[in-house]
């Protein structure tokens, strides 16, 4: 009884702690349209984000992202913030739109039957880790801000393969390289409470 005692109030008292930093709530608009959560921990030195979303309007994506908050440009509205993270998601269409080969020399003499026998993947999941680089502007007034941010994502898709000229799909798994996680940059409105 006892334990139980003691874990509760340390429970208790972690959530009490735990709310009394300040955090925000938002929308991150750019390729990924998402709803944008952000809890601070020590003070306000350091946060904890959260976003959850579309991805590319073709599936959804979760990030959460662990950010280290700077002040500067000698203005203290001002603030550049960075960080690591997770990110998981779903697409419900095929990779196909972002394959390799789009960006590839179109001159090259093995070109088209490279691109006749291209494979893609359909309904898949994709999952990697997430740097995060933005700048951030507090207003005085009102307890709101603004961020410009870029969020890469490095990691891998996986789902049944697809092939794009036949229109086949295969009952194999397929593991590719997540491309469009590269091109991840956002511009945030966050209100803060």
């Amino acid at each position: 009884m006892k334990k139980l005692c003691l874990f509760l109030f340390l429970s208790v008292a972690s959530v009490s702690v735990v709310m009394a930093q300040p955090r925000s709530i938002g929308l991150r608009l750019g390729g990924n349209q998402e709803l944008t959560f952000q809890q601070y921990v020590n003070s306000e030195s350091n946060f904890v984000q959260l976003d959850a979303g579309s991805f590319y309007f073709r599936g959804l994506q979760v990030t959460v992202t662990y950010n280290w908050l700077s002040h500067s440009l000698n203005n203290p509205n001002f603030s550049v913030y960075g960080g690591l993270g997770a990110a998981l998601g779903y697409n419900w269409g095929d990779n196909d739109w972002y394959h390799p080969l789009r960006f590839a020399d179109k001159n090259d003499t093995k070109y088209s039957e490279k691109w006749k026998n291209r494979v893609g993947i359909h309904r898949y999941f994709f999952t990697g880790v997430v740097g995060h680089l933005g700048i951030e502007y507090k207003f005085d007034d009102v307890p709101i801000s603004i961020s410009l941010d870029y969020r890469p994502l490095i990691g891998i898709d996986f789902g049944k393969e697809f092939h794009p000229i036949t229109n086949e799909y295969s009952d194999k798994i397929k593991i590719g390289y997540h491309t469009p996680g590269l091109w991840a940059f956002a511009l945030s409105g966050r209100y803060f409470f």
